[in-house]
């Protein structure tokens, strides 16, 4: 037997033989392990960092990415000396640019009012529909509404007119008057060719003169009236478009006399400040954690000193700095590359931003940014940060 024979070779020395030969054996494989765990720990290590360089150039690629986003560039700041007479809004086809603004009528809807009744609930007929005739802007042949003969009271009537839909709304009003306080107010659309006769109700006033058993006209329909820029313009609605290309005003009294509004579009740059100031930062947190990656003194954990020596580390920041760098063709004195916008790379591969230039850019030659910004995120490149270098 083996272990009987190693037992006999070992009596009376006192040494245990099958342990010596166990820790020779493992003394030999020892160094053979410690070669193989290293190569693991620095795959595993290489992993970590192609995964945390992955992740601040997806933030890269996203900065860049925003930048393509219309809505930054359309954001506009308006100026109007006479807020209380209209407010404007604006849109992506609305330009820069100054405006005068009067106006001098608001459009109003017709509004008619009925004698009085005794109550909202007071029946007007006995078990008999009611028959109203309604003409909008003298159309013939009239419409007509049919108030039911269960609804026959001023409430009835009401809801009958406003579930016909005819152009006309009515409520109740509560006049106070001691004997007879309830009163049907019918109002129009806006504009004077909104203007109605409604007829039916005569016959439930017969105590009143004739003169006042028809609707009384308390307000008269008319249209917006405003001058843009010297234009005269009639509106049927207090919400006029196209008034100035790209926007709609909304009127709500009439301006000073003789002193029309000064309207000023303004474009507004803070958004595409934003976005420009994100990509500062993406670009500069990428380069500290290459630098982290890559630095064989690094005690940063998971991650840190994980690509010492890889070329991956180089290719990103080589296309990281062209992207920065690089230029497109313009017309002259128009900006040409990021550096036009006051972006540069310092000596440590910082990339900085002079607020300065920018601004001057921006208030200056806003299209010719737009124009640059959208052609270089067109060009942007895609990283994959696979072993070996970094491909689009």
């Amino acid at each position: 037997m083996a272990t009987d024979s190693i037992s006999a070779l070992g009596a009376g020395s006192g040494v245990d033989v099958k342990s010596l030969a166990t820790n020779l054996v493992e003394a030999e494989r020892a160094p053979r392990k410690a070669v193989l765990d290293k190569k693991i720990k620095a795959s595993e290590g290489g992993i970590s960092g192609y995964a945390a360089i992955k992740y601040v150039l997806g933030d890269l690629k996203t900065a860049f990415s925003n930048l393509k986003d219309q809505s930054a560039f359309n954001v506009m700041t308006t100026r109007n000396s006479q807020p209380a007479a209209f407010t404007v809004t604006s849109s992506a086809t609305t330009a820069t640019g100054s405006h005068s603004v009067s106006v001098s009528q608001l459009a109003k809807p017709q509004r008619s009012i009925s004698a009085g009744f005794a109550s909202n609930t007071v029946s007007l007929t006995t078990n008999a529909p009611i028959t109203l005739s309604l003409s909008v802007n003298g159309a013939t042949p009239a419409q007509t509404i049919t108030v039911p003969a269960t609804a026959n009271t001023p409430e009835g009537i009401v809801a009958t007119v406003n579930a016909a839909n005819k152009g006309i709304k009515a409520q109740l009003i509560n006049t106070g008057d001691t004997t007879n306080p309830v009163k049907i107010m019918f109002t129009g659309n806006t504009g004077a060719s909104s203007a109605f006769q409604l007829t039916g109700l005569e016959g439930f006033f017969t105590s009143l003169p004739l003169a006042d058993r028809s609707l009384k006209v308390v307000q008269t329909a008319q249209n917006a009236m405003l001058n843009v820029n010297g234009v005269d313009i009639v509106s049927a609605s207090n919400k006029v478009e196209g008034a100035i290309t790209g926007t709609s005003l909304d009127l709500y009294a009439t301006t000073t006399v003789g002193q029309p509004a000064s309207l000023d579009f303004l474009r507004d740059p803070s958004a595409v400040k934003t976005k420009i100031q994100g990509l500062v930062t993406a670009f500069n947190d990428a380069t500290s954690m290459l630098g982290v990656v890559s630095d064989p003194k690094s005690s940063v954990e998971t991650y840190g000193a994980t690509l010492v020596g890889n070329s991956a580390v180089g290719t990103v920041r080589s296309q990281m700095r062209s992207m920065i760098t690089a230029s497109i063709e313009t017309t002259s004195g128009q900006p040409s590359a990021l550096r036009d916008l006051g972006m540069s790379i310092s000596a440590k591969g910082v990339l900085e931003l002079d607020s300065a230039k920018l601004d001057a850019a921006l208030q200056n030659n806003f299209e010719g940014v737009v124009t640059l910004l959208t052609n270089n995120t067109e060009n942007l490149s895609t990283f994959s940060t696979a072993p070996g270098g970094v491909a689009n």
